[in-house]
Formats: C-alpha cells, structure tokens, sequence
C-alpha cells in the first residue's frame, strides 16, 4: 500500500449464504447445491488522505456491505482490505450508545471505545455538543431522544473523534435538512484535515459536491467510476434505461414494521385501482390513481393517521401523503372501515414504485419513535409507464415550450443552432 493512501482494496469479493437447517439433511440445498449470493464482486480502489470517494447504486447493489467490510463489521469471502489509522464508521448514529445512559455518558462511551483518553474526551466534548446542537438535553437518557436526536448525536460525537477513516452510510440524508447541511460541511472540514471519506448516501446532490470521485455498484460489481459528472450521469442513464424496474416481492427500500402494542387497529387490505392486496400495478402517466385502505379497529382509536407514501427503487422518497394533511376528521374509528385517496392525474413519472401504506398514532410520532398501529412498507409495487415527452425525473408537470425568434438585422444572419434531446 502506498505511503499516502488510508485505503487500499484489491480483489474483494464477498459472498452470503443462507441459514442452513439440517434435519437429517440440507434442506437449503436445490439440485444439490447450496444456494448463495455474491453481494461483491473483485473490487479494487484504494482512497488517499483527504480523498473521498461515494459509493451510489440501486438497493441490492453492495453499497452498505462495501461499507460494513471496509468498517470490519464483516469479513471478506476472498481479496483484501489495507487501513491505516483509526477507522470510524456512522453505519448506524446509535450504534454503541446504551439507551438508559444519558448524552454525555454516551459520547463518553464511544469515544473511550476508539481509543480516546479521558484528557482527550474532556477537550472534545464541548465541541461534540455544540455541533449536536442537543445542549439543553445532553443529561437526559438517550431513550427521551427523537431519532433525529440520536443521529445528532451519533454524527456529532463520530465526527469529533479525529477518523483518518470515516466510513458513512445514509447519514448525511438523515434528520432534518439543516442538520444535513451541517454534516455535509463537518465532512468537508475533515478531508481538509486528511480524513479519507468513503461515503454512502442517495443524495446525488451531496456526492457530487462532497467527493473527488464516485463508483456506481450494480449487483455487486464496479459498473462506472470516475468523476461526480461521469458517474452521475452514467447511474441515471441506467436508472432511465432499465425504467427502475423493480421485481415483485423484493423488500421496500425504507420505512420501519414496527407495530404498537395491542395491534388495536391494524390494515385488512389495500386497494389499489380496483384490485386488492396487488403484487404490482400498472398505471398511465398522468392517468387516475385510487387506494383504498380496509382497516379494522379492535377498539376505539381516536388519534389514527393514514398515510401513503411512494419509492424509487434506490430508497428516495418521492412523494406522501396522510390525512392530517388533507384535512380529513378521522374522529374516532372502532370496526371495520375504508379510507380512500384519490389523484386524478398521478404526476410520477415512468418507473417502478413502492407502494407504503400505514396507519399510525398522529403525524410526526412515526418520525420520532417508529410506533404504527400497522404498516406495510411495500404494500404494492406501482409501475407508472410515462412517454419521455412528459419530462424526466420523477414528478410530472403540466408544462409548454414556446419559442420566439427575433428577425436579424439588414446585413445579419442568423446562427444556426442544433439542439439536442434532453
């Protein structure tokens, strides 16, 4: 490995198998071979100080086990992974924190953890806690927290604790969107001072700002890298080539199945344009889109909130809605019922959709806690087929291109221009 890099990779491969159950034999087997998945590929890069690099592609695609190897979460099935200098991985902010112990305990914690003094935590943790912005409860236990608290938290105190390696998945496009901001710039001040970045998030926008170069992942191996502009543009090209296709019966790419106890109200079925419990739709562009949520409530329920909300395949929230929103009085509910949502011109663009339906206790406490009276995050797969004269992207606007020209002057022409399709 190269005197400057904090990161170097060569030929790593990594393969999962699925839990093997004998009785007598291997019931896992099919045709006498065990089935397994290679989730990497013979990757090879490496990452000097001050570098950073972002890892984008579709769920599936190998991104967090990049992220989980390279943090020694996990172990490669063949290749190798050299480090120099003290790893930090956010691959999940509350990871190491003990819930009964409060903020400042926590940090104390985590930061012991990787090696950090008693001198050397005491110097930080003003700092810590002015970044977290957490100051009026940072002597509460952490299980008062909200997530986005936690993510406060957990950035804030990772981020502090001197990384020449910092791996991070998903942070930087959680919590509030101030917060993000002020994660991307904690991030840049590191590489200033030599951190090596090795950053997941599906927030292209940040990547492209935040990383010298990007490597696209699709089903393990490297399909494109090279600078922010190539990669990007190569990833939507393919998204826009494939039409973000999703294969029924995959797993939703966010949201929580956490459930209250008592599953006092839970969803019987979900509708969607005539058909119940669908594995996937097909709906026009800009054409009618009807759901309908059977529910039954066991016993009275006077604080439920109905939400639909839509995914790309890459995990981005494209678009939700409740009925808090709506101004629908939801009183109380107790027996069977149906809630209906209606678009009559549905402004998703062409490409396949999650589908997540959920009732939950009010509007913002799903945000904090996770708590649903009955969620399904992948109720159904929706496939918008849209012409590509709507636009591209994925919401649909009713638009008109115009063009005037103005006459040359006595003596003038005018240049021709050859323009290109979008």
């Amino acid at each position: 490995m190269s005197d400057k890099a904090r990161l170097s990779i060569q030929g790593l491969w990594k393969r999962f198998r699925p839990p093997q159950r004998r009785a007598g034999r291997l019931l896992s087997q099919v045709g006498g071979t065990t089935a397994e998945r290679w989730a990497l590929r013979n990757l090879n890069f490496s990452l000097p100080a001050g570098g950073a690099l972002g890892v984008i592609g579709a769920n599936g695609s190998g991104k967090s086990t990049l992220l989980q190897l390279v943090a020694g979460v996990l172990q490669p099935t063949q290749g190798t992974i050299h480090r120099e200098g003290r790893v930090v991985a956010i691959l999940n902010p509350t990871a190491g924190f003990h819930p009964d112990l409060t903020g400042r305990a926590n940090i104390r914690m985590l930061a012991t953890l990787h090696g950090l003094s008693g001198r050397d935590i005491a110097r930080r943790m003003d700092g810590i806690i002015d970044f977290s912005g957490l100051e009026q409860f940072i002597d509460q236990p952490l299980r008062t927290y909200s997530s986005g608290m936690m993510i406060r938290l957990g950035f804030s105190t990772a981020s502090h604790l001197s990384p020449d390696i910092l791996v991070v998945d998903e942070v930087l496009s959680a919590g509030d969107l101030a917060f993000q901001r002020q994660a991307v710039g904690r991030a840049r001040h590191l590489r200033q001072e030599g951190t090596a970045l090795l950053v997941s998030t599906h927030s292209l926008a940040d990547l492209a700002t935040l990383c010298d170069r990007l490597m696209l992942l699709e089903q393990g191996e490297v399909l494109a890298e090279g600078s922010a502009d190539e990669v990007v543009a190569t990833y939507l090209q393919h998204i826009e080539k494939t039409g973000s296709v999703i294969s029924a019966g995959l797993a939703v790419p966010t949201g929580m199945h956490a459930t209250a106890p008592g599953n006092e109200l839970r969803l019987c079925s979900v509708t969607v344009n005539g058909e119940q419990d669908p594995k996937l739709i097909e709906v026009a562009g800009g054409g009618a889109l009807d759901i309908e949520l059977e529910y039954e409530a066991l016993t009275p329920v006077d604080d439920a909130v109905f939400r639909v909300q839509f995914f790309r395949n890459d995990g981005l929230f494209v678009h939700g809605h409740n009925t808090v929103r709506a101004g629908l009085d939801i009183g109380v509910l107790h027996g069977r019922g149906r809630v209906r949502l209606h678009y009559p011109d549905f402004g998703l663009l062409g490409g396949d959709y999650y589908l997540s339906a959920g009732i939950w206790p009010d509007e913002y406490r799903s945000y904090t806690t996770g708590e649903a009276y009955d969620h399904r995050p992948s109720a159904t797969i929706v496939r918008v087929g849209a012409p590509r004269s709507l636009g591209g992207g994925v919401a649909g606007f009713p638009c008109e291109w115009t063009l005037s020209q103005d006459q040359p002057a006595e003596g003038q022409t005018v240049p021709l221009i050859s323009g290109g399709s979008e």
